[in-house]
């Protein structure tokens, strides 16, 4: 083992929402309070960026920056077609042998014959980032706010102002965490939230505005009078919505009042009439191409990368930085290809941490490492910070960790369909991911139940994987049985060659008759395909524990001894997906189907839920009894009296700490809790 014999006052384990929001504060304050202190952030997988010039680097300058900086790099994958979906899976999917991929498709199960896919599945399957940035290199941009039912929950143990904390959220997010903090306007990094409804930026969309009761906030819509194609004349007002966010909320109104454009952390243009450029500093902005979970080739998405390049080391030269821009934090570095294995309490105070560092060139190759810290921030995602913390209370690194630790796993209600065969036109590859949201039951006025809360938003498809739709349904069961990877792909080959090219030759000889489904665009393979994602207040009853032999790494389970798929809340999902299908097609019969749970998944082991919003595992609470940690995320030590004493120094800031299902997109909320959880660590500084 190499002992690098490093010291920091701070290490951050993640650089995700919960890493980043807490890393910038506390770097900005060790600069004040603790001159000559660094702090490190320690990231698995490596930085990516876009291989195409765009308005603020038409040269793609960021890549050779971060090369010549040293920094592992790759280019988000580009192909609009099959070949950007043999990209993705070959090289940007995580797996042994292509440790810097950025997609870890996570199973939980017993392993089958020579480990090649899942004997038996646990019953989810999570798809996490691996990257500079952690998950907001591959989320939806939706940056939304629970209900106030949420947090009138009793497991939430918090004091807070919350609704200061998610306004700082929105700017920390929309602009950057140092404008957060000081409003300097040189600090800004992106131009703020928008609300994406027209087909191309700059267009007027004439919304309607309401107010949202839960955080103040105005809520933009659709006015579905507009929109009523059955009118006599009808009236084409809406005609410039991009199709699928038009169809959804006119289709939703007949569900829910509670519907509107989801706060989108992606750049856009201001609409007419509003000047284009009033600073005459043009940013990134979206060019609606449905591409936001495979990389944004404008730049225009808010991804983390971006305030942590500045942050660790500055920007590369432009036009108006001839010389480049020097880091904000000198104090702060970053290191990739860093996969930390467990976390070390030291004799007389402090932490060791041990990772795996791996060779830039060859990521299976590693060299371990220690460096050691006064405070060491956990947030390496849900998943990665509660198998940290059980390799941990395993291995006896620290000792009186609670035995709540795995406990309040929660599936968030992630649920996906989807409806061929639509009335209209929906355009499933243009705009970005998700445009739209539709909350029930988010209130108990009305005839309202809570409990039943949960949302439905729209989801786009980029182009490369719309070339396999046809097949889709059978290659994402093949992902949720566990897959390998190279099978996977060589599958999908194989479908795709028998269902698509064979029929070439044929069509070559017809096509002068009349034009052939094999010279259709990708954007024409989805025209009439619907998506939809669904979240809710599910019962947060999993159970993480470490896996045996034969089995994966982690192994995960319902304390009740249900499926996870049985829980109250999918029922209702799939109720309210049931009535969205019957106005959405003219076939009776119509309804959403989530492909991870074909009738074919029974066979193979079991069915298994797609997540990418998986919460808690280390759950706050009051004391050791009821959880891990505390409101600000400090570790509990359940040696102490009463399960009250804390581990000092050691904190959890990121989605494991959160103690029930959200019903939304994670993002806002680990952002407003980092950010809380960083004043107090910046208050447990040296004075």
């Amino acid at each position: 083992m190499s002992d690098t014999g490093r010291h920091y006052q701070a290490v951050v384990i993640g650089s995700g929402f919960g890493g980043t929001m807490t890393a910038l504060p506390l770097a900005r304050a060790m600069q004040e309070k603790a001159p000559g202190e660094k702090l490190l952030m320690l990231e698995r997988g490596t930085w990516w960026t876009t291989p195409v010039g765009t308005v603020q680097d038409k040269e793609v300058a960021t890549y050779r920056f971060l090369s010549e900086k040293g920094q592992p790099v790759q280019f988000w994958s580009s192909a609009e077609h099959f070949k950007g979906f043999l990209d993705i899976f070959t090289r940007c999917v995580r797996r042994k042998g292509n440790e810097d991929g950025l997609y870890d498709l996570t199973n939980f199960g017993k392993l089958g014959f020579l480990r090649l896919r899942l004997r038996q599945n646990d019953g989810v399957t999570i798809l996490r980032a691996s990257g500079v940035g952690g998950g907001s290199l591959v989320y939806s941009n939706v940056t939304i706010q629970p209900p106030n039912v949420v947090f009138e929950d009793p497991l939430w143990p918090m004091t807070w102002d919350r609704n200061r904390y998610f306004a700082m959220a929105r700017e920390a997010i929309g602009f950057s965490v140092l404008y957060a903090l000081t409003h300097d306007e040189k600090t800004k990094v992106n131009t703020g939230l928008s609300n994406i409804a027209t087909r191309s930026a700059r267009l007027a969309p004439r919304w309607l505005e309401r107010t949202d009761p839960h955080s103040g906030r105005p809520v933009r819509f659709l006015d579905p009078a507009r929109s009523d194609a059955h009118a006599t004349p009808p009236d084409v007002s809406n005609n410039l919505w991009i199709d699928r966010a038009r169809v959804f909320q006119a289709e939703m109104s007949g569900l829910t009042h509670d519907f509107g454009l989801v706060d989108s952390s992606i750049n856009d243009l201001p609409p007419e009439p509003g000047p284009f450029d009033p600073k005459g500093q043009p940013k990134n902005y979206c060019e609606r191409q449905g591409r936001c979970i495979v990389g944004c080739l404008p730049g225009a998405r808010h991804t983390l990368n971006k305030q942590l390049m500045r942050a660790v080391l500055g920007g590369p030269p432009s036009k108006l930085h001839p010389e480049g821009t020097p880091p904000l934090f000198p104090n702060m570095h970053l290191e990739a290809l860093a996969e930390v294995e467990i976390v070390k309490k030291r004799q007389g105070g402090g932490w060791e941490v041990h990772y795996l560092k791996r060779d830039h060139a060859e990521p299976k190759r590693t060299e371990r490492r220690v460096v050691t810290a006064n405070q060491v921030i956990l947030a390496a995602g849900c998943v990665g910070t509660s198998e940290i913390l059980l390799r941990s209370k395993k291995a006896g690194s620290i000792p009186g960790l609670s035995d709540q630790l795995g406990f309040g796993f929660s599936t968030n209600g992630d649920y996906i369909g989807f409806l061929d065969g639509t009335r209209e036109r929906v355009s499933l590859t243009r705009g970005p991911i998700t445009t739209s949201f539709a909350h029930f039951n988010a209130t108990s006025g009305g005839g309202g139940d809570p409990a039943k809360f949960h949302t439905v938003e729209d989801n786009g498809i980029p182009r490369a994987l719309s070339s396999v739709t046809g097949h889709g349904m059978k290659l994402l069961q093949s992902l949720s049985r566990g897959r390998r990877t190279r099978l996977f792909t060589l599958y999908a080959i194989f479908r795709y060659a028998t269902g698509r090219v064979l029929r070439y030759v044929p069509s070559l000889f017809r096509n002068y008759r009349e034009r052939q489904e094999q010279f259709a665009s990708e954007d024409e393979y989805t025209d009439n395909i619907m998506c939809v994602v669904g979240m809710g207040r599910e019962q947060a009853q999993g159970r993480f524990r470490l896996g045996g032999r034969g089995e994966t790494p982690l192994r995960v389970r319902r304390d009740d001894g249900k499926q996870f798929l049985d829980d109250p809340i999918y029922a209702e999902i799939r109720a309210t997906f049931k009535e969205f299908a019957k106005r959405l097609s003219d076939d009776p019969a119509a309804d959403f189907v989530n492909p991870f749970l074909g009738d074919a998944a029974d066979v193979v082991g079991g069915r298994s839920i797609g997540l990418t919003h998986p919460l808690g595992g280390c759950r706050m609470a009051t004391s050791a009894a009821g959880g891990v940690c505390d409101e600000f995320g400090r570790v509990f030590d359940a040696s102490s009296p009463g399960g009250t004493g804390l581990h000092h120094g050691l904190y959890v800031a990121d989605a494991a700490r959160i103690p029930t299902a959200l019903g939304v997109n994670p993002s806002l909320t680990i952002a407003a809790l980092a950010l809380y959880s960083s004043e107090q660590i910046i208050r447990d500084l040296p004075a």
